[in-house]
Formats: structure tokens, C-alpha cells, sequence
């Protein structure tokens, strides 16, 4: 099948095949631009890498649908991207999955980036065997995903796990959604940029380790802001595990989670505490291509399915 994983800053596209691995991988830049513009790259992408698999496979490349990640909020029913904040908005309320569909002239599905990529952790990386887990990614935005008693939990209008917005600091900075203090607004690339009125926020993380008094300011505010949000999902959630995704934490490493376990082993309730672990996501960037097998499969059985088994099955 055909993958889509459109990103605040990058777009990737490929062919999964059913054992999880990728053919014909691509990755570009996000176009910052109108709604039509961006479909039209994706379209070229996705048909970029179809021709490369084909060229590459020994077997037959015939793509039966498309899974497309994509940030949220969106509505994983009618395909529809809402009001993604990291997104033109010439994209809000746009119907991405039928766009691409048509374009393509298949069946197209479309869910929320985090959720797309703790289907992909749970069935092929760092949460294989598990049934309770939070997937969190730390990149442009901040966003999260959870899986309860084996069922991915989507919430009655689709949209429940956005993380990114707990509140962590009342008075703290204007979150791109309008409200203030949330964890995406200080913990991301786009807070951490901000907070330093430069462009990136890896330009802010070199800055800090060049010695730079401000950098290491932010930076440190930014692991201070992750620490109290993981305490918190800890304790309301109770996971056996918490993966984590995303340039910045990709950047960051032990650096961002080891604060993190710290603040978990003193704060957060004992029992959760022993339970969990703080890990990184195992399939790396590809988590948004991998996790749109599992999606597509998802929805052929229906939304009251359990992580990959049917309500039959259980």
C-alpha cells in the first residue's frame, strides 16, 4: 500500500509492504503554502515513490489504498484535516483524504500522526507485545497517542489524545491553538524557536551547547516542561510504557528523558511509577509510514476494533 506522512516539516511517502518494510522512500520538504499547492506535491511524491518501487521490487508493486498521517486536529472519519495549527490554513477543514484519493484514483484513510504512529510502535517497534502504552512525539508541534487495554482510543469525534496541549505553565507563552502555557507552546521546535526569535530549534540546542547563557535558558525550560507533562500522563494514563518520537527528542536523547524518569521516580504516584519505562521510538522517522499499514487494515475491520484484532477476535 501507498504511505503518506505529511508533516509540519517534512513529507514522506512510500510503499509499505505487509512485514513493515518500506520501498521506494522519499522525503522533501513541506511545502508552506496553500492547500492545492500541498496536494500536489503529495500526489507527485506518492507517484515518485510508486515508480521507484516498481523499479526496485522483484515482485509486483499494485497499491490497493493510501494511509495518510497527518497533524491534528483532524477528523479520522471523513478524512478531513479541522484545525492543525502547524498547518496553512488554507488546509483547515480541507478533505485531505478524498483529495488524494481522487487523485490517485484509490481508496485513501486518513488519521492523526501520532496515532498512525503508535499503531506502527505497537505492531512493529518498541511496544510489540504490550497493551497499555502512550506514544509522544516532540518535533514542530507536540503531539500524543494512546493505547488503552490493547484499543487505540480515538474518543466519540476522533480526536482524543492531543497531549500536546496539556497546560503546564498558566502564564507561560500563547500555544500556536490561542491558548496559553501548553506543553507544545514550550517544548517544541516551534515554542523553543519562538522563545528565542530564531528560526529552528536545533539552531537553539547548538547555541546552548556553545555556551550561550539563553539558549541553555530555553532549552532547559523546554526538558522542564516535558518532565512535568510525562509525570502527568504517567499518573493519569498508568502505561506500561511511554515511547518517545521526534526531531527534538531524537535531538535531545537522554538528555530530554533521563530529567524525565528522574521527575517520574520522585513525583509521580509510586505504583505508576514502577510500572512504566521512558523510551525511545524504536522505528525512527518512519514511524508515519509503517503505522499507515495498520491503519489501512483498521479501517477495512471498522472503527470498534482493537489494536489489529476485530471485536470478534477478542
Amino acid at each position: 500500500m501507498l504511505a503518506l506522512d505529511l508533516g509540519g516539516t517534512q513529507l514522506r511517502t512510500a510503499i509499505v509492504l505487509s512485514d513493515g518494510r518500506l520501498l521506494g522512500r522519499r522525503s522533501e520538504p513541506t511545502p508552506h503554502a496553500d492547500a492545492e499547492t500541498v496536494v500536489t506535491a503529495c500526489v507527485r511524491a506518492l507517484r515518485a515513490s510508486l515508480a521507484a518501487a516498481s523499479a526496485d521490487s522483484s515482485t509486483s508493486v499494485a497499491p490497493v489504498a493510501v494511509g495518510i498521517s497527518a497533524p491534528g486536529p483532524l477528523n479520522p472519519r471523513t478524512g478531513t484535516l479541522i484545525d492543525p495549527p502547524n498547518l496553512d490554513r488554507s488546509l483547515w477543514n480541507f478533505p485531505l483524504a478524498a483529495r488524494i484519493g481522487n487523485e490517485l484514483n484509490l481508496p485513501a484513510v486518513l488519521e492523526r500522526d501520532t496515532q498512525v504512529a503508535i499503531l506502527a510502535e505497537g505492531a512493529f517497534g518498541a511496544a510489540r507485545g504490550l497493551t497499555d502504552y502512550v506514544y509522544l512525539t516532540v518535533s514542530t508541534g507536540i503531539g500524543g497517542a494512546v493505547v488503552s487495554d490493547g484499543r487505540l482510543m480515538r474518543g466519540p469525534d476522533g480526536l482524543a489524545g492531543e497531549l500536546g496541549h496539556l497546560t503546564i505553565d498558566i502564564d507561560g507563552p500563547v500555544c500556536g491553538c490561542g491558548a496559553r502555557g501548553h506543553f507544545e507552546a514550550l517544548a517544541s521546535g516551534t515554542g523553543i524557536a519562538r522563545a528565542m526569535d530564531v528560526g529552528e530549534a536545533s539552531l537553539v540546542a547548538a547555541l546552548e551547547e556553545a555556551g550561550d547563557a539563553g539558549a541553555s535558558e530555553v532549552m532547559e525550560r523546554a526538558r522542564q516542561a516535558f518532565a512535568a507533562a510525562v509525570v502527568s500522563i504517567v499518573d493519569i494514563f498508568n502505561p506500561q510504557r511511554i515511547i518517545v518520537g521526534g526531531g527534538v527528542a531524537m535531538g535531545q536523547g537522554d538528555r530530554l528523558l533521563d530529567p524525565a524518569r528522574e521527575a517520574i521516580r520522585k513525583t509521580a504516584f509510586r505504583r505508576q511509577a514502577e510500572r512504566v519505562e521512558l523510551v525511545p521510538v524504536q522505528l525512527g522517522d518512519d514511524v508515519g509510514l509503517i503505522g499507515a499499514l495498520s491503519l489501512v487494515s483498521l479501517a477495512r475491520l471498522g472503527d470498534d476494533v482493537a489494536s489489529g484484532q476485530s471485536k470478534h477476535d477478542r
